[in-house]
């Protein structure tokens, strides 16, 4: 909750009135949302990319940085046991929620009286210490400075 993955509040969808955060008797490990009002109950994960999978929070949290930090599909599959169809679905949607954020936490460099500096960089190494093929991965960064001030 305090990285916003998940709501901190959330009113009665019914009545309006505060919910309160109670661990679920069915699963002890799982918390829901509950009206004091009127008993109404809405999961933790309304609101939140969690909601669309059935996966526990835990294991979405650990499928999520596996997908992110290049562990392969075969060991992702072994370590799960989730179907190659599941992995391309949730490795899709992750991609789209990166996205989705980049796109909403970004904003536009340059304009007028302002210059762009572009930078580039790859980062790998050669293959087999031939030639001058690279393997790797381009890194691209604007800098955005007033004109005239670096």
């Amino acid at each position: 909750m305090e990285s916003g993955l998940l709501k901190d509040k959330l009113n009665c969808v019914k009545c309006t009135e505060p919910c309160s955060l109670m661990k679920r008797k069915k699963s002890p490990n799982e918390s829901i949302w509950r009206c004091k009002k009127c008993r109404a109950e809405k999961s933790l994960r309304i609101g939140s990319w969690f909601s669309c999978s059935k996966l526990n929070l835990q294991e979405i949290l650990l499928l999520t940085w596996h997908l992110i930090s290049g562990t392969k599909t075969c060991d992702i599959e072994r370590h799960f046991g989730f179907s190659s169809a599941t992995l391309a679905d949730w490795h899709q949607f992750v991609h789209k929620q990166v996205l989705d954020h980049v796109e909403l936490t970004s904003s536009k460099i340059g304009g007028v009286g302002k210059v762009v500096e572009v930078d580039e960089s790859k980062f790998g190494k050669r293959k087999y210490h031939r030639e001058h093929y690279v393997e790797g991965q381009w890194v691209f960064v604007g800098f955005d400075f007033i004109k005239g001030v670096p």
